[in-house]
């Protein structure tokens, strides 16, 4: 039986990016027939082990290292950077998954490492604390030069190549899967309800805009805010519903909301730092258009999901989008221009035929981000690291 290490400490909490995916892969697992009789996953949790009902399944074995240990217990780099590694060996792990796109400094085994392009370019940059670049540079160097890396498209990969010179047999693209909640809601009595609800919770009257994840400035949150002022006077009926946690420096995102919305003489731009998961299916349905323009990302998930949910997204006109999209769908040439961003915007307001046409032509390129086909590609990439 091959036993597999993998880092958890990012499902403990609220849960971004890394989490949800991380989630999505175990509960995935779970419902593999006779999987723990072939593997043993042994689950590393920082402080606590979550509730997610996935998580009894047999195959996984649940550990947490640092409850009860005073003042150490606050601490991610001895979690991560000392015990992990310790356990690699103590537990007799084959080979060890880390999500996070960092190996551990004291780290000498087998791993597999999620690496993507864009948190090179986040180590480069000034977008995250200093700290967290620091790690970046140091511990994805790290992973680059010692483990197999797991990419998620042929651009990151490709960038990612171009940056840390990993050779081909070391590098693996394999796409996130999304999450099967997110599909064409039938508009039954039970879905208008429950949108009703959450409509209501938001202050959204009728259609709306939806921005979703942390906004980073290279995700261009602000240029979007702009141009749906552009746009507000001439739609009243519309809102632009922003669930994202500002990462500008310093933060301007609450500030612009409230002059547009004093300008427009109405709650235009609604703006909140969090959605609960349950609400983001509900949302993707009924809203008019996802706007993620951002200049670089390694897949960009949201986009994705809109399209699973029948919703268009506009996003920055770059490899990526065509990657996900094809040769069809609403890009932005320049997403530092608001008026840009404005155009698309307008476009899907007034053209709803255009609208369904497009979405049904990206139908086909969206269907292979599935969680069954990443889990069985990952299972291969762990039997190949291992030697199997």
């Amino acid at each position: 039986m091959i036993r597999v290490g993998i880092e958890c400490e990012q499902l403990e909490g609220n849960r971004f990016g890394i989490g949800e995916t991380l989630a999505q892969f175990l509960e995935t697992v779970s419902h593999m027939p006779d999987i723990e009789k072939r593997f043993r996953f042994v689950l590393y949790f920082k402080a606590s082990i979550p509730a997610d009902p996935f998580l009894h399944h047999p195959a996984f074995e649940k550990k947490v290292l640092m409850q009860d240990k005073g003042f150490f217990n606050i601490s991610f780099n001895i979690f991560y950077h000392i015990l992990l590694p310790l356990r690699y060996w103590t537990d007799r792990i084959n080979v060890f998954y880390f999500p996070s796109y960092m190996l551990p400094a004291f780290f000498i085994g087998k791993a597999i490492v999620v690496l993507v392009n864009d948190v090179y370019r986040e180590a480069h940059g000034r977008d995250v604390p200093f700290k967290h670049r620091v790690s970046y540079l140091l511990f994805c160097w790290w992973a680059a030069r010692r483990a197999h890396i797991m990419t998620i498209s042929e651009f990151s990969k490709k960038e990612l190549q171009q940056f840390y010179h990993i050779p081909n047999k070391r590098i693996f693209v394999n796409p996130w899967g999304m999450e099967r909640v997110l599909k064409i809601f039938s508009r039954d009595d039970e879905y208008r309800a429950r949108i009703t609800e959450i409509k209501k919770r938001y202050g959204i009257l009728d259609k709306f805009f939806l921005s979703i994840g942390q906004a980073f400035p290279r995700r261009h949150i602000k240029e979007a805010m702009e141009a749906f002022g552009i746009i507000a006077r001439e739609f009243p009926d519309t809102q632009y519903l922003v669930g994202c946690v500002d990462r500008y420096h310093p933060p301007v995102l609450q500030r612009l909301a409230e002059e547009t919305n004093k300008k427009e003489g109405r709650e235009a731009i609604v703006i909140t730092n969090y959605f609960p998961r349950e609400d983001v299916p509900y949302l993707m349905n009924e809203m008019t258009a996802l706007v993620y323009v951002s200049s670089f990302e390694a897949l960009g998930i949201p986009p994705i999901e809109a399209g699973l949910c029948g919703r268009p997204a506009i996003v920055k006109d770059n490899d990526i989008s065509s990657e996900i999209f094809g040769e069809v769908g609403y890009f932005v040439k320049d997403s530092n221009d608001p008026r840009s961003i404005a155009e698309k915007m307008e476009r899907i307001l007034k053209n709803k035929d255009e609208v369904v046409a497009i979405i049904k032509k990206q139908s086909t390129q969206l269907s292979r981000y599935n969680w069954q086909t990443h889990t069985e590609r990952l299972l291969g990439i762990i039997n190949e690291t291992i030697g199997k």
